[in-house]
């Protein structure tokens, strides 16, 4: 043991050990001491975690500030050094605001350190003076979160490379930022960097932008990027940079996923930012002592309590296998303090997550949605942008996806592309949990002229086709239903 035991003002003994205050965290120990629960609650770097401090809130500071330059035009307004200046300011406000609440709060002792599992139950904290306090507790919950996944560029140096970790210290924006990534992080962060005039390359080894995402939605949203000048290119990794010339050299994978050159280049690349996913934090937190089980990319592995396979020993968030935004572990923090308030009831269905990409227009997608639809699952594709409050907010692409089990008209999965998505999307989030069939929607009273009214035609267009076709529905689903269950 290095450093030096001591005791402080704190209880030794707490009900529970948090080792992390993002948002996993926080929801852990806000609901364990809203129940009387004394909490303490470990933080190695800055409270909030990474969504507060690197993550969801300096990057949609950045979107909305970008989206209101965008829209003054030619009017006098922030420049970009001001606004990435207004994202700090933001940010920084978040989390002192989070700092004195959470340190203040009633049942949560926050303490500043290193904290390390040394045995069942047993927790020690490091501080940043060298002293180590014990502690002893009946409950280790475990969130640590996630780092960016890095990639190997040949000559890339820390002068040129971004993570979401430094990318909102810059000072001035980039007169031409390369994104190697075009998942959520690199579509939204091309979005607001282009607004701001700065050249953007956007690269990724998949064939499309969004490629999780159905084909239609992805192909919107990239034509989207192309027509604000983001320059999309697709089926491209980079392999090498050139920090004198700013030349940046691109490449293919080849079947064993190796990147070969083949003599594409990006002239004038000042800053690279790399954002191709995350790797859990799980290392140096002690986890072989209880026999912590992870699986092959470091992930902590958890059951539907949000257990894991040490007694008293729960995880949440980024670092376990069932993480990946803020939300899921907001909704996997309720499921752990539910086991250990009331541990005899059952855990229930795991929650159904939606995504949201707040691009230009936002991206939401909920459920499974494979790219063809089966034959007993009826695909609703409505024109979103042919609703009246697109054509008064002159937005002129959308589209709602919905798949639906035919006959049963149960929900099994939603795409949205277009303004609003990621509110739309969660009356679809509502409906799939409590199971509310997608005719039951017929008949209810959506305003006008809101976007939601655009999920009343699409409830129209698929009672039309459901009360058309019941007779030959009623076969395909008996058919999809026997494969399901017998796999013929």
């Amino acid at each position: 043991m290095s450093g030096t035991a001591r005791t402080n003002a704190f209880d030794p003994n707490p009900a529970a050990v948090v080792i992390g205050s993002g948002s996993g965290g926080l929801t852990v120990a806000i609901g364990l001491a809203r129940f009387g629960r004394r909490v303490r609650l470990v933080e190695r770097d800055r409270v909030g975690g990474d969504c507060t401090n690197v993550g969801c809130i300096p990057s949609k500071a950045l979107l909305h500030a970008t989206a209101e330059a965008a829209a003054i035009g030619a009017a006098p307004g922030r420049t970009g050094a001001e606004i990435l200046d207004h994202v700090r300011d933001k940010r920084d406000e978040l989390w002192q605001h989070e700092t004195k609440e959470f340190g203040s709060t009633e049942n949560i002792d926050l303490q500043f350190g290193a904290a390390r599992i040394v045995g069942p139950g047993r927790v020690e904290v490091t501080q940043a003076d060298g002293s180590i306090d014990l502690i002893e507790t009946d409950h280790i919950i475990i969130a640590t979160g996630s780092r960016p996944r890095s990639i190997a560029i040949d000559g890339l140096g820390d002068q040129h490379l971004l993570t979401n970790e430094n990318l909102f210290e810059l000072r001035e924006p980039p007169a031409h930022l390369a994104i190697v990534g075009a998942g959520p992080i690199g579509v939204e962060m091309a979005t607001a960097f282009a607004r701001l005039g700065t050249r953007i390359t956007l690269l990724d080894a998949a064939d499309r932008v969004l490629p999780d995402l159905l084909a239609d939605a992805s192909h919107l949203v990239a034509r989207r990027l192309s027509a604000t000048g983001v320059d999309v290119r697709t089926a491209r990794v980079a392999t090498a940079y050139d920090e004198a010339s700013g030349r940046l050299t691109l490449g293919t994978l080849d079947d064993e996923m190796i990147a070969e050159t083949d003599g594409e280049v990006v002239d004038g690349v000042d800053k690279v930012l790399v954002a191709v996913g995350r790797v859990p934090n799980s290392g140096d937190l002690g986890l072989e002592t209880v026999d912590v089980e992870t699986d092959r990319a470091g992930r902590i592995v958890v059951d539907t309590h949000g257990r894991t396979s040490a007694d008293g020993v729960w995880a949440v968030g980024d670092v376990t296998d069932r993480g990946g935004t803020t939300h899921a572990a907001n909704a996997w923090g309720r499921r752990i303090i539910r086991a250990i308030i009331v541990p005899r009831i059952p855990a229930g269905s795991e929650p159904i997550l939606p995504a949201v990409t707040f691009a230009d227009p936002e991206v939401a997608s909920i459920g499974e949605q494979p790219p063809v639809a089966p034959p007993d699952v009826r695909r609703v594709v409505v024109d979103l942008s042919r609703s009246d409050r697109a054509f008064t907010d002159e937005a002129t692409e959308g589209v709602v996806i919905v798949d639906v089990r035919r006959v049963s008209s149960r929900i099994l999965g939603a795409t949205i592309v277009g303004p609003r998505a990621g509110e739309l999307i969660s009356i679809f989030s509502l409906a799939m949990k409590n199971d509310i069939r997608f005719s039951k929607w017929y008949g209810v009273v959506w305003p006008y002229p809101a976007y939601a009214d655009v999920l009343g035609r699409a409830v129209d267009d698929y009672m039309t086709e459901h009360l058309k076709n019941v007779a030959r529905d009623v076969p395909l689903w008996l058919r999809g239903r026997l494969r399901a269950r017998f796999g013929r």
